[in-house]
């Protein structure tokens, strides 16, 4: 059963079933038929290519390669999983379709036969929409396939252990968060920025990684990071 095929048939056939509406209005609406589908098919359910490349991996959050590269993992595993888990509802809700057109054939009672109607009708609709919400999870999963695809000639480390890329990720977030916010911020939003960044660089520090971590930046941003965190930036070299 595809009821979103039939989108159109079922959402109008409720509307002027239900009576809400006055004759002009339903007709007006009528008038809109087509566009209305198109609207339903179209209209934007998750996020663009645009908004998961620009705003989910901004740069701000993750700046390097590795690091956009493990936050698509995350969100296309968990696109996957609301995919299967919206595929339960939807086999439970296919089923009491059924459930209820038995139920319709066997009550008598006219009533209540047409409350068992309406709940078909809202079960058809609400059928509807999970196929396309199912249909633009898929496109987004896939999205997520290329984006990674892309960043992969780009890493430096490991695509089988998360941990490895994340001391210089983390370091260049917190980084570029207190170039951009300027140290702006709520007394307990710049205390936990601080301790982050003070905690991290500390880190890097002690494993010889300042310089590693400065090549990530262009010139312009090294010689801001340099001439505000320098202090932070000394490595430790065990005296």
């Amino acid at each position: 059963m595809k009821e979103i095929k039939n989108y159109e048939k079922v959402a109008f056939g409720i509307l002027n079933d239900s009576k809400i509406l006055e004759e002009t209005d339903i007709n007006e609406l009528m008038s809109m038929k087509d566009e209305l589908k198109d609207v339903f098919l179209h209209s934007q359910v998750f996020r663009t290519r645009t908004e998961m490349e620009v705003s989910v991996l901004n740069d701000v959050k993750f700046g390097t390669p590795d690091s956009k590269y493990w936050q698509s993992v995350r969100e296309q595993n968990v696109m996957f999983q609301e995919l299967v888990m919206l595929s339960y509802d939807y086999r439970k809700n296919l089923i009491e379709i059924k459930k209820k057109e038995r139920e319709f054939k066997s009550e008598e009672d006219e009533l209540e036969k047409e409350l068992i109607e309406i709940d078909i009708e809202k079960l058809k609709f609400t059928v509807a929409n999970q196929e396309r919400t199912a249909k633009d999870r898929i496109r987004e999963i896939k999205d997520w396939k290329e984006i990674k695809s892309q960043l992969i000639p780009k890493m430096e480390y490991s695509l089988t252990d998360v941990n490895e890329h994340q001391l210089l990720s983390y370091a260049k977030r917190f980084l570029n968060q207190m170039i951009v916010t300027g140290g702006a911020g709520s007394p307990s939003e710049k205390q936990n920025l601080i301790g982050q960044l003070t905690t991290t660089l500390k880190t890097v520090n002690a494993k010889g990684l300042t310089e590693k971590l400065l090549k990530t930046f262009n010139d312009k941003d090294r010689k801001l990071v340099e001439n505000n965190f320098g202090p932070l930036l000394i490595e430790d070299n065990g005296e």
